[in-house]
């Protein structure tokens, strides 16, 4: 390892190429898709109804129902747990914004909680803080596949009478207690977007085992139509969220390899985790001890930059990857600093559902919660296709960290200062 930080001149410590090339397939995709051009079954066919059997017994519910894309998985969950206007819906404050906005599509009204910033999922204290008498139900996340407290937010559902559903966006293969992430509440919503563990370049599925929410659910996704012919009369309505058959024999094809490269991610993450615990000033996220697999759709550490005399995460992250490590900053600001939330919609001619017909609709432009605004303060990322590379080039990533750390004091001072 040289001594010299690469950053000022030295010698990268990684020897090549640590992100796998996304997405991955073989021709097993093109044969399946070739069989569904030559079978005349474009449409919602026999390949989707396999893959919607064959995720949900992974994930250990008893009903899937494929969908456009994880947002869409998101609205029809809440239309399917009759989220309505006026209801209130607790979430957490660090997840991308389709989370909020599958809430609102359907109607409801999102309220923040805080996080744990030591788990980057939402606190369960912070949650029974949250609650007031128009909250309907909690909405988890389960963020780069780290499933959330489910006992503890399980226990405070009961307590308050509240439905509990799963973001499980990044859940693919992840367990809870040995159980599926996306089996714990009355329904979940996954993705296969591009950049996703397990893809079809677009695409979302819903979960549940309860059979009249699988029907509401199913007539939300295919036009008032559904095969379990559950649901009232009246709840018999919806659009058209279908997708193809050409969709899910590609997942179908991706669903062979997600146990096997879940395992590669569970393995490196590991490593990284023991590595980093030792240096100071760089802390992994902690899974809970029920968290008995992860898909690591991200891996997160936090940057303490007192640890390393004022040196920014900035400074910090341009020498990590001056030494060969893709590293990112994760989510900059909460999502309730995204525009549709600071803007004044109550003062305009304009206003989305929420704003429209909700009582007393919310102003989020105050909102501070400090968990969650210092954690993107202070959050490094590594995404799940570096979390695919080879145990010697995570040895050499862990290397890499080591040397940073180990020679930060050298990175004083070169806050925006260009290096040659």
């Amino acid at each position: 390892m040289s001594s010299k930080l690469a950053l000022l001149g030295g010698k990268p410590v990684v020897t090549g190429p640590v992100t796998e090339s996304w997405p991955q397939f073989d021709q097993d995709e093109a044969t399946a898709v070739m069989e569904v051009l030559e079978s005349g079954n474009w449409n919602h066919g026999p390949k989707c109804q396999e893959f919607e059997e064959e995720f949900a017994r992974l994930q250990n519910a008893k009903y899937g129902l494929l969908c456009t894309c994880g947002t869409a998985a998101l609205e029809v969950i809440c239309r399917g747990a009759k989220i309505g206007v006026g209801d209130e819906v607790i979430t957490s404050p660090y997840t991308f914004h389709g989370t909020c906005m599958g809430i609102m599509m359907a109607g409801g009204t999102v309220t923040f909680a805080d996080i744990d910033p030591d788990t980057n999922n939402i606190d369960p204290d912070a949650i029974e803080v949250a609650i007031t008498p128009r909250t309907r139900s909690i909405m988890v996340v389960h963020f780069g596949g780290l499933a959330c407290d489910m006992n503890r937010i399980l226990d405070i559902a009961a307590k308050h009478d509240l439905l509990v559903l799963e973001d499980a966006a990044h859940g693919w293969g992840a367990q809870y207690a040995g159980r599926g992430l996306g089996s714990w509440g009355l329904a979940s919503g996954f993705s296969f977007q591009q950049s996703k563990n397990m893809t079809s370049g677009e695409g979302g599925i819903a979960l549940t085992s309860d059979e009249e929410m699988a029907d509401i659910i199913g007539c939300v996704i295919n036009s008032g139509r559904s095969i379990y012919e559950r649901a009232p009369e009246e709840l018999r309505w919806g659009g058209n969220h279908r997708i193809t058959d050409f969709l899910a024999a590609i997942l179908l094809c991706q669903l062979e390899r997600v146990e096997a490269q879940n395992d590669i991610r569970e393995q490196n993450a590991a490593m990284l985790t023991r590595a980093l615990s030792q240096l100071e000033g760089i802390d992994p996220i902690r899974r809970v001890p029920e968290a008995t697999r992860v898909s690591w759709h991200v891996y997160g550490a936090r940057f303490n930059k007192e640890a390393f005399e004022g040196v920014s995460r900035s400074v910090f992250m341009r020498a990590l990857r001056a030494e060969g490590v893709p590293v990112g900053s994760g989510y900059s600001e909460p999502v309730y600093k995204n525009p549709v939330f600071q803007h004044d919609w109550q003062g305009g001619a304009y206003k989305p559902l929420a704003w429209t017909t909700t009582p007393d609709a919310p102003d989020y432009r105050d909102l501070q919660l400090p968990n969650v605004e210092q954690y993107c303060r202070e959050r490094i990322s590594i995404s799940q296709t570096v979390m695919l590379t080879s145990e010697n080039r995570m040895g050499e990533v862990v290397n890499a960290f080591e040397k940073v750390c180990g020679q930060a004091k050298e990175l004083i001072g070169l806050e925006n200062k260009e290096v040659s």
